[in-house]
């Protein structure tokens, strides 16, 4: 699971089998998997698309904005671990 990187506890990474799903990225807190999730759009936005894990809102706000920030960032580590024929959903 390579992670994009590290906010306030909690690693932002991605699954090696999700290659076919638009760009995405999942969270984690210690040994707990996939706790949220989420979704980049070729627009530069990113949505909450899952937070089965409750992360609480302060922490979910603080690394969506990190997102936003790194979109850019991050859609390069995404080609990088796929290649470059990405889409988002």
């Amino acid at each position: 699971m390579p992670e994009v990187f590290f906010l306030a506890g909690y690693s932002i990474y991605f699954s090696t089998l999700d290659r076919e799903h638009g760009v995405h990225v999942h969270v984690a807190q210690g040994n707990r998997r996939d706790i949220a999730r989420f979704v980049l759009h070729a627009d530069g936005t990113v949505t909450l698309s899952h937070n089965h894990g409750k992360v609480p809102s302060k922490y979910i706000r603080l690394i969506q904005a990190a997102l936003v920030r790194g979109f850019d960032e991050v859609v390069g580590a995404w080609k990088r671990l796929f290649g470059d024929d990405i889409h988002f959903d």
